[in-house]
């Protein structure tokens, strides 16, 4: 177990899974962003870099302390729980945002004033982000602070969850998710679901002809289902429900892994490169209790650019179908080969090509 706190976060334990208490603590917002860096930290009263409250990213502290501490705009009295930095994508809120809520089951009703957060982006909570604290159990006000602070009384829990090694989680996280998590929806919703992301813009990291891995899944006996169309709730119970997912590897599948069950079957197409969605497969099969079965459909010669970013040109068909087949996901007698002449066309029309 990591306990060194300037070593990156373990789900063995150690600092991940420990708790300290600051009193007079100084909480510094962001003052500069390079990228994933941001110049962000919490200093105790003798004004020391706290390491346990730095975030972590794969084996890359991303949030470092600024050189010189600066003065405190304002104060906060009371006992307050470390959130650490809000992040509004919806993938990086999951595994970066939650990461040190488990301790709050540490403490007693009316014990903690609320949660405290910096971030990078607007300085509230959205709508998801809210309502996903919300089936947390998380009835505690949240604070996004925007001025350095002093708090009178700060509660630093590990780094329990996050990108990296760490997607595992730690067994205190892990059993919070379980214990804690949407407890109170139902499933409802058909057997066989596909997660699809064609409605994501292209540079989002999608691939051409996306539409169509829709319509044969469908096919297949699938119910096709756009998560960003649903609330949260709604997505949970229709996770909850299928017994066999299959999904292109992104965002939506981290809330299904917090709510999957070992006896569900989930099947993952690859539209990056394997080593991207390796903190994915992690989480899914850590808390599952089950390994998710990874297409790799990559075309080789994958290299359609779209705006900004490399994008996917085409997934091989193909051996999606023979995958699913072989490991029951679609029956054997579907057919499904290579993209036809008639899907080649659609997808040149739709591109202009």
């Amino acid at each position: 177990m990591r306990l060194d706190a300037t070593q990156p976060p373990s789900p063995r334990g150690g600092w991940s899974q420990a708790v300290i208490e600051l009193a007079d603590a100084r909480i510094v917002p962001p003052q500069q962003i390079d990228g994933r860096i941001l110049q962000t930290a919490v200093f105790d009263r003798t004004g020391k870099d706290v390491a346990q409250a730095a975030t972590w990213r794969r084996e890359e502290r991303i949030t470092l302390p600024p050189e010189n501490l600066p003065q405190a705009a304002g104060e906060l009295a009371g006992k307050w729980l470390w959130g650490g930095v809000l992040y509004h994508h919806f993938g990086h809120f999951q595994m970066q945002s939650l990461a040190r809520l488990w301790a709050l089951n540490r403490f007693e009703k009316g014990a903690l004033e609320g949660v405290l957060f910096v971030t990078r982006g607007q300085p509230e909570l959205l709508g998801f982000e809210a309502e996903y604290l919300r089936l947390l159990g998380v009835d505690l006000p949240v604070k996004v602070l925007t001025q350095v602070c002093d708090v009178a009384h700060l509660v630093v829990p590990g780094q329990g969850f996050g990108l990296g090694e760490i997607a595992r989680g730690t067994r205190v996280f892990r059993r919070f998710i379980a214990n804690n998590f949407a407890q109170e929806i139902e499933p409802e919703g058909p057997e066989k679901l596909f997660i699809s992301r064609a409605l994501q813009p292209l540079d989002k990291g999608g691939f051409v002809g996306e539409e169509l891995l829709d319509a044969r899944m469908e096919e297949a006996g699938y119910c096709v289902f756009w998560p960003e169309q649903h609330s949260l709730s709604v997505q949970i119970a229709r996770y909850k429900a299928a017994k066999r997912v299959v999904a292109l590897d992104g965002s939506a599948l981290h809330l299904f892994a917090m709510v999957a069950r070992p006896e569900q079957k989930a099947a993952m197409i690859l539209r990056r490169a394997r080593v991207a969605s390796r903190a994915l497969r992690w989480h899914m099969t850590s808390f599952m209790k089950a390994k998710p079965l990874a297409i790799n459909a990559l075309a080789e010669d994958a290299d359609t650019v779209v705006g900004k970013k490399r994008e996917i040109s085409e997934l091989d068909f193909e051996l999606i179908g023979r995958l699913l087949k072989r490991h029951g996901y679609i029956e054997r007698s579907q057919d499904w080969g290579s993209l036809s002449a008639a899907e080649l066309a659609l997808i040149s029309a739709d591109h202009g090509a």
